[in-house]
């Protein structure tokens, strides 16, 4: 074999390498979509969001079991500020957000940066009263945004947990959508993400084709090689 084949044979199996990271990637995505499915259809038929609207809006001040919820907004302030209070205690400062209460009714005003959601545990029959909030300003990256919940029990305790997309649970994965600015999975945004489908169909048939490639280029010079070895 000539100097100039053993520098093709390398490129073959560099080839074919890179054919075989291209399907690792793509493999990995693939079973991460699929555990994304799974959890996503597990959480829908264990849990049940009940809709607050009144009138086609959702009331700022919520009473959940003894616990006073209410948002509002500090219009002293500059810029206005958006106030939560639970039991009439100040919990959170949202600012530099944009609102709209002229426009909008009720909880729409805030929607951007704190919603309220009702849901319950179809297995224990339980209910809980979720606030989520964006805590990071409203300018700020969706990789570096950080979130908060307060989660009430039937038994009115209040349960506050601070996170990102990074370090979020399963549910708070739930409780945050509405409020972020992408639709985020617990194991794998991608079945969320416009064109993730295909992107992944894409870079399986760019493994596979590299992978062919490799093969056939390193297979055709080995046999170039026999032939003319005989």
């Amino acid at each position: 074999m000539s100097k100039k084949q053993k520098i093709w044979l390398k490129i073959s199996g560099a080839i074919f390498i890179v054919g075989i990271v291209l399907m690792m990637i793509a493999a990995y995505f693939l079973i991460q979509s699929i555990r994304e499915s799974f959890y996503q259809s597990s959480f829908e038929k264990r849990y049940e969001f009940t809709s607050l609207q009144e009138d086609g809006s959702v009331d700022t001040v919520q009473v959940f079991h003894g616990v006073k919820i209410n948002t509002y907004v500090e219009e002293e302030s500059d810029p206005p500020t958006i106030i939560l209070e639970i039991n009439d205690e100040e919990e959170a400062e949202l600012k530099g957000y944009e609102i709209n209460v002229d426009d909008e009714e009720g909880m729409k005003a805030f929607s951007g940066g704190i919603q309220y959601k009702l849901v319950t545990d179809t297995t224990s029959g339980k209910e809980e009263f979720i606030v989520s909030l964006l805590t990071s300003p409203a300018n700020e990256s969706e990789s570096s945004a950080t979130y908060r919940t307060y989660t009430i029990n039937e038994n009115g305790i209040v349960k506050k947990s601070d996170f990102t997309t990074e370090s979020k649970s399963k549910l708070e994965t739930q409780w945050i959508r509405g409020i972020s600015k992408d639709t985020h999975g617990y194991y794998t945004d991608l079945p969320y993400q416009d064109g993730g489908t295909s992107s992944l169909w894409f870079l399986s048939f760019m493994g596979l084709l590299f992978m062919t490639g490799g093969f056939w280029l390193g297979r055709t010079l080995l046999i170039n090689k026999s032939g003319a070895a005989a």
